[in-house]
């Protein structure tokens, strides 16, 4: 295990390229460690300089007498490697490369061989192509972005070094604390799965914030852990990326929408916007709500109107008891207030009512999370009504989530900047603020989350059979009767079907197993679309519809394409339903990923779907099932409703075929009170394996 404490926590820094000229970025970073208050020993390395900003020089880091916790190293991208392996020779813990010309610009080579010295040595390697790394609570800023940083209990990693830079000053003027500040460039060694896990256990971090553009690899970060919040800003949310594939389920995947898979999977919240991401990770840091039950503060109906908009739009519960609700709360008001929720003691109640009301709310079981609205007016001070909201707040112990929206001028600004650095998420916009209620929320169902590691069972062996036969046969893609075996051996519940030959043998096994009504379907490894060569015939009732329709369809298949190899028919016993979609495909960073939407005509015109990364349990095969939007149609809209335990069962038995297979198409599932039904499958194996 690389030592990331040598990072954060160094007793002795050294910077490679320190340099006297302000134009230098060795200069840069050595004036902010030194400025920035680090308590360690600080020692430049430059072979022309014995002396660099006050404190002693070495020509290189073997002349140095003692031992080196960290390196920064900001010297010309050619020199690098070398200065690397002086790093592995002094025996150094950790080194962070802030030098471009690598990866970045096609040049692995030398990126390779930095991280085969890191690997060899057990350092702890950051970068290439970084701005550096800070931590508050070390006083350490070993960085050429600003100097000063607002403390806080927020560790912010970020793949692009520019915008990490922007944001250091960004964040201090918005009042956002930071614990960390780290930049992976290009994540050679150290990347977002190791500082996760390494802040995990960080007790000056509560929440963890990551800027991307990409993973490197996919399968590792796959097994991060996630025990604190963690927020994330993904950019490249476009389809450019996604690779086109003939199933529905490969070009409905796209990279965004698998990556949407991973991050709900492991328990990271992704953010749509800078905005969003840190008004969430300033919010993570309350307590989590021990229920439900939201009541809304105002002095304003407008804005709270607004405000219960916004609730409604991301599931989070208004308290409605009416007569609780004046009980309790009619005092802190005028007659003309109103005590449904959102309590509105409107502006002639002034600051006490405020306080009378956030008393009650903060003091009263029942209450669980609380907004508190306010719009500027002539007859308070919004400094005032801050400084209430923070007393409040911690008299009660800081015992349930708050945020606050105000809207008005500069005073409220300067409110509002007022609460944020009492680690009270304000805004002044309403929206920001509820969607800051609504992470809490989300942070604690994934807490609720009960975590197991799954391990995929093997196949039957007819399975296996069956894959050989089809590649001894030159294919790849399994006919329909074959596919249906597959996924009904595998433990996907199926309708009642039968394969046949010709028309006696579908007469006598459509009675004997009671099929009508039924479905007749060819079976032909030369036709695709079955219907434009009248391949397909439906609500079949009776042995005689059978004969009629089986000798039709052999003639007009004859007809149009006489040179198709028939195999047979597949019968179909006729199943109703609300149309699903179920799928895998293969991702090439995260592997197999099974998908879950709406079927028929609605996947192509609403596309929505929905992924999971295999392995998954059942409780991620449910949280998968509820995260398309159109959910509530499964769950008894206009009298439709699904069998979710039937449904969670087909997508845990799909996903034990991930090894041998490339994409599977069920669609459509069809699924109803008593069941679901894989009515008609496709299967494409993947290449076999050398």
């Amino acid at each position: 295990m690389k030592n990331l404490n040598a990072v954060f926590k160094p007793q002795r820094i050294a910077v490679i390229g320190a340099s006297a000229d302000p134009k230098k970025i060795g200069h840069q970073i050595l004036k902010n460690i030194i400025e920035g208050g680090y308590q360690g020993e600080i020692i430049p390395i430059n072979p022309k300089a014995t002396e660099v900003l006050g404190r002693k020089a070495f020509a290189s880091l073997t002349q140095v007498p003692w031992g080196v916790d960290l390196v920064l190293i900001a010297i010309p991208a050619p020199l690098v490697v070398a200065a690397m392996e002086e790093c592995a020779q002094c025996q150094v813990q950790a080194v962070a490369v802030v030098t471009s010309g690598f990866g970045e610009v096609g040049n692995m080579t030398e990126e390779l061989k930095l991280k085969k010295i890191a690997d060899d040595h057990n350092i702890a390697l950051l970068g290439p192509n970084i701005f550096g790394v800070a931590y508050a609570p070390t006083h350490l800023n070993a960085s050429f972005g600003p100097k000063d940083i607002f403390p806080g209990k927020i560790a912010f990693i970020t793949q692009s070094g520019a915008l990490g830079i922007g944001l250091m000053g960004w964040t201090v003027m918005k009042k956002i604390g930071l614990a960390a500040l780290i930049n992976v460039g290009n994540k050679a060694d150290i990347d977002e799965q190791d500082l996760i896990e390494y802040f995990n256990k960080d007790e000056n971090v509560n929440v963890i914030l990551l800027y991307m553009e990409g993973i490197k690899d996919g399968k590792k970060f796959l097994k991060t852990k996630i025990e604190k919040p963690t927020v994330i800003l993904k950019v490249g949310r476009s389809t450019r990326g996604a690779k086109a594939a003939a199933s529905h389920t490969g070009s409905l995947s796209g990279a965004d929408r698998i990556y949407d898979a991973v991050f709900n999977q492991l328990g990271i919240l992704r953010a749509s916007t800078f905005t969003e991401a840190f008004s969430w990770a300033r919010a993570l840091s309350l307590p989590l709500p021990t229920g439900d039950d939201t009541v809304i503060i105002t002095n304003g109906g407008g804005i709270g109107v607004a405000a219960t908009d916004e609730c409604e739009k991301f599931g989070i519960k208004i308290l409605d008891d009416p007569k609780w609700l004046e009980a309790k709360f009619r005092s802190t008001m005028p007659d003309f207030g109103s005590t449904k929720n959102p309590i509105d003691v409107t502006g002639g109640a002034g600051l006490e009512g405020y306080r009378q009301a956030l008393k009650i709310a903060f003091a009263e079981d029942r209450i669980k999370s609380v907004i508190v609205l306010y719009c500027e007016t002539a007859v308070t001070d919004p400094m005032d009504i801050a400084k209430v909201v923070k007393e409040c707040f911690e008299e009660a112990g800081r015992n349930k989530p708050v945020v606050v929206s105000m809207v008005g001028g500069v005073w409220t600004r300067d409110a509002l900047v007022y609460l944020n650095q009492n680690c009270i998420p304000a805004s002044s916009l309403v929206d920001v603020a509820v969607s800051a209620l609504n992470s809490i929320y989300k942070w604690r169902d994934i807490k609720m989350r009960s975590i197991s590691d799954v391990v995929l069972a093997d196949i039957p062996t007819e399975v296996k059979i069956i894959f050989e036969q089809v590649r001894a046969q030159g294919r790849e893609i399994l006919m329909e009767h074959e596919a249906r075996k597959v996924l009904e051996l595998c433990g996907v519940p199926t309708p009642k079907w039968a394969f046949v030959n010709d028309v006696e043998e579908a007469v006598a096994v459509a009675q004997v197993q009671n099929l009508y009504p039924l479905a007749m379907k060819i079976a032909s490894p030369d036709i695709v679309h079955k219907s434009d060569v009248g391949g397909v015939a439906i609500n079949i009732r009776d042995k005689a519809e059978l004969r009629e329709k089986f000798t039709a369809m052999m003639i007009n298949i004859k007809n149009k394409q006489p040179h198709a190899k028939l195999l047979g028919v597949n019968l179909i016993q006729m199943a109703s339903g609300i149309e699903c979609i179920v799928g895998m495909t293969t991702d090439p960073q995260f592997g197999s990923a099974v998908m879950f939407g709406l079927g028929g005509v609605f996947v192509e015109a609403l596309k929505d779907v929905a992924f999971r990364i295999v392995p998954f349990d059942a409780v991620q095969a449910e949280c998968l099932i509820g995260e398309i939007k159109s959910k509530n149609i499964l769950d008894g809209f206009r009298g439709m409703k699904a069998d979710h335990s039937s449904i969670i069962k087909t997508l845990l038995a799909i996903q034990k075929l991930a090894p041998f297979v490339k994409e599977i198409d069920i669609n459509p599932l069809l699924t109803n009170v008593s069941g679901s039904y894989a009515v008609d499958a496709r299967i494409v194996l993947a290449a076999k394996k050398v």
